[in-house]
């Protein structure tokens, strides 16, 4: 399957789904899709599911343009992730994730909201070691794992284009062996798949 997560307004023109038309055939890839700038702060807010929390935070780190408003949101978020019920390691690397999603660059909001971190943390509700204040070490290791979820991310959206074109190449070469007006061959060039692959599809 795939998914694309809008993050932007879509040109008033942009089409919705990829389409390809060749000697009277048309190959159409549809995917799902996720426009942040549509999803609803407060349902996002008062979902049970992790992952709302941090498509809030990614809604707001586009659309937010001074970092007093991604502070505002930073802060409504770890309030929030603090008072869940969530298993304690699991909302501080979330936390981690959020945070680097809504990337303070103004030193004294930082010093604000470390003191507000801080103060969940005394509360109870929130134990927590920013990424800064961690060793070089792990730094390294939480890079690393980062980098290595990308790669992933990268390769299986590649590799399910490849797979959704290969099928496009299928379908349509499918549908002129229906129609019997060309050689193997013809239809081999035409689809761009190897000969071989084309006399498969006639068995």
């Amino acid at each position: 399957m795939a998914l694309a997560i809008i993050t932007d307004k879509r040109p008033k023109n942009e089409a919705l789904f990829y389409t390809h038309s060749f000697l009277g055939t048309e190959s159409v890839y549809r995917y799902n899709s996720l426009v942040l700038a549509d999803l609803n702060d407060e349902e996002l807010l008062s979902s049970e599911n992790p992952i709302d929390l941090v498509l809030y935070a990614a809604k707001h780190a586009v659309s937010s343009r001074k970092d007093l408003q991604r502070y505002n949101y930073l802060r409504r978020t770890a309030g929030l992730l603090a008072a869940r019920g969530w298993d304690s390691g699991e909302k501080r690397r979330l936390l981690l994730f959020i945070e680097r999603i809504l990337y303070l660059k103004d030193e004294s909001l930082s010093t604000q909201y470390r003191e507000y971190r801080q103060q969940l943390s005394e509360e109870g509700k929130m134990m927590y070691i920013p990424f800064y204040e961690r060793s070089d070490a792990e730094k390294v290791r939480l890079e690393g794992i980062e980098k290595g979820i990308e790669r992933g991310i990268e390769r299986g959206i590649e590799k399910g284009i490849e797979r959704g074109i290969e099928r496009g190449k299928e379908e349509m070469a499918r549908k002129l062996l229906v129609r019997g007006d060309y050689a193997p061959e013809v239809i081999s060039e035409i689809a761009g798949l190897p000969l071989d692959r084309i006399r498969a599809l006639m068995n």
